[in-house]
């Protein structure tokens, strides 16, 4: 039990002599709470019913003493219990958010974001609250058990068969309902995740759920997930309640017992004064008190376990892409720019780890330094998956992808991407200011080269028009921008740190034909033997390229210029005359000439 929680101690480390300081303190105030008792006896026994008034000061002196000490040490415990509490929080915290940034696209395809915030907050504090309470307990409640036991067996031994029967029968009923208790918040903490999958969902497409009016959709969809979560969490809270009662019941059954027992020794004359039954009475409460707290923060402490394995299951997670021992960096000043695809297959996997079935197949292209080349084809045919290899976003199941006839898989990562740059389909922009997001990849641009990148993706002009200019703020995830906007923003940003091969994955989809010709024309002129390519679904994106590769269901099924596909492949033609209107609808477009 508590395997999870215990992996916890290795943080500690540095911390160690808190920690004991924290147990000694638990330890010499459960010995003042004992001694107490012992002092309730002699009170009654050599004081009161002897009419000593010196037993009785000196006795009440030296209770008020062991009060002030157990409340001190107690008051230090709970101190030093915070100080752990909020430091295991804080470790995780940073510690579980630098592996994620380790993480690959495969593992974020695994782990949800929905599941890993609930990771990062509730479990986190679930763990807290753990730990909170173990430093407050660890020692504090066996301590107590047994100085009360051993003052029991020295002061009253007639009486301590009632303990023992007591202990065991608490121990009996805890060792039965705590494993239910424990899978009873495993099962809530999974339906949580599902609660804030859901929710995270809901929220992030709310305009698309206020457009179809299916407000009522979606909240039945949230109450059967909140349903879902209720059922455990009111299983593990109902047998709670039933521990709870069965301590307060049986605490009071064994108070009866003793007076029933000693009682009858005391008018009897057989052994025992009254002192002693009631010093007895406090042990078996200092005994109690003790399991009564274990199993009511017990559940605490197993929320705190299921909260700490479903942490470890993130923090234990394998990076599925990573370097090799041997990974030699290219200089991306001396790289040209080759890209070869050699016979490539790829397929994404399940959550479980399953394998799909391939959205690649056998992939054989070579993109030669310099080029502009367009990835066209319809959705789902494969065109992201292909350039999501070149930086190893995800890695080739079959095959090899090399740069300048080096394996991609052959270099650091942080090597690759300073030599590879794309601009993803979604135009994610970080809250701050817009210098901030277009430095995002190069920190040390300075202003006139954050203008010359600007104006090669066509965003300047809007940039300019702001009254802060490159210092006007941008909301969380660039609300506050059009959708053309953010995608002049999102090529800048990539533009900047002027990559060797340029890749933009459908990255001008909401500009115009007129702006997307312009940002074609202008970014060669402003990384001039870029090798650059176009992932698009509309040939207006691709026609003045170099060579256009034409995907269908996961291969290239046609290659060549927009003059070569259009004369001699059927699909080709289809689409450009679908989109475009016919041959002799061709629009003008700026002429920007194709590398040799």
């Amino acid at each position: 039990m508590f395997s999870s929680l215990r992996r916890l101690t290795t943080i500690y480390k540095g911390y160690r002599g808190r920690l004991i300081l924290s147990q000694i303190l638990l330890i010499v105030a459960a010995l003042c709470t004992i001694l107490m008792a012992t002092q309730t006896q002699k009170l009654l026994n050599e004081g009161l019913y002897a009419g000593n008034i010196l037993v009785i000061v000196n006795t009440g002196i030296t209770m008020t003493v062991l009060t002030a000490v157990a409340g001190l040490c107690l008051a230090g415990t709970a101190a030093l219990a915070v100080f752990f509490a909020q430091g295991t929080a804080y470790y995780i915290r940073t510690e579980l958010f630098a592996k994620i940034q380790t993480f690959s696209f495969a593992n974020f395809d695994q782990f949800r974001t929905g599941n890993l915030m609930v990771r990062l907050n509730a479990d986190v504090n679930t763990v807290a609250n753990a730990v909170m309470f173990a430093v407050l307990l660890v020692l504090f409640a066996p301590a107590m058990i047994l100085i009360a036991v051993v003052m029991a067996i020295i002061n009253t031994p007639q009486l301590v068969w009632i303990m023992l029967l007591t202990t065991v029968v608490v121990l009996g009923v805890v060792g039965v309902l705590v494993p239910r208790i424990l899978a009873a918040f495993m099962k809530r903490q999974r339906r949580l995740d599902d609660l804030n999958n859901t929710l995270q969902e809901n929220l992030s497409g709310i305009r698309v759920v206020k457009a179809f009016t299916r407000e009522e959709l979606e909240t039945e969809k949230f109450r059967g997930r909140a349903e879902a979560m209720r059922q455990p969490a009111f299983t593990a809270q109902f047998l709670i309640g039933i521990l709870t009662v069965f301590l307060t019941v049986f605490t009071q059954a064994a108070l009866i017992l003793t007076f029933r027992t000693g009682g009858a020794q005391v008018i009897e004359g057989t052994g025992l004064a009254v002192g002693d039954v009631i010093s007895f009475m406090q042990y078996l409460q200092l005994t109690i008190a003790p399991l009564a707290m274990t199993a009511i923060v017990i559940p605490f402490m197993l929320r705190g376990d299921a909260s700490a394995r479903r942490i470890f299951e993130v923090y234990d997670a394998v990076p599925v892409i990573g370097d090799r021992p041997n990974a030699q960096p290219l200089d991306p000043a001396a790289v040209k720019g080759r890209v070869a695809f050699e016979n490539v297959s790829f397929g994404f996997s399940t959550p479980g780890g399953m394998k799909e079935p391939p959205v690649l197949k056998n992939i054989d292209l070579v993109i030669e330094p310099g080029q502009r080349v367009g990835i066209l084809g319809a959705t789902g045919a494969g065109k992201t998956a292909l350039v999501n290899l070149i930086p190893r976003f995800y890695d080739v199941d079959e095959g090899r992808i090399t740069i300048d006839g080096v394996d991609v898989r052959d270099l650091p990562q942080t090597n690759l991407r300073d030599i590879v740059g794309i601009a993803l389909q979604e135009s994610v922009l970080f809250e701050g200011d817009i210098r901030f997001n277009l430095k995002f990849g190069h920190p040390e641009a300075d202003e006139e080269h954050l203008t010359s990148a600007a104006r090669a993706a066509d965003s300047f002009g809007f940039i300019d028009n702001l009254p802060q200019k490159f210092d006007a703020p941008v909301a969380r995830r660039g609300y506050n921008f059009s959708g053309g906007q953010r995608q002049r923003l999102s090529i800048t940003r990539t533009l900047v740190p002027q990559p060797r091969i340029l890749i933009l994955d459908d990255s001008t989809s909401a500009l115009d034909v007129a702006t997307e010709s312009r940002v074609q024309a202008a970014i060669p002129t402003f990384s001039p033997q870029t090798t650059i390519i176009y992932i698009a679904q509309r040939i207006s994106a691709v026609i003045d390229l170099d060579r256009i590769y034409l995907m269908e269901s996961g291969t290239i099924s046609a290659t060549g210029t927009h003059e070569e596909l259009l004369a001699g492949n059927t699909l080709y033609r289809e689409i450009y005359e679908s989109q475009l209107g016919g041959i002799d609808d061709l629009p003008s477009t700026p002429a920007v000439g194709r590398a040799q």
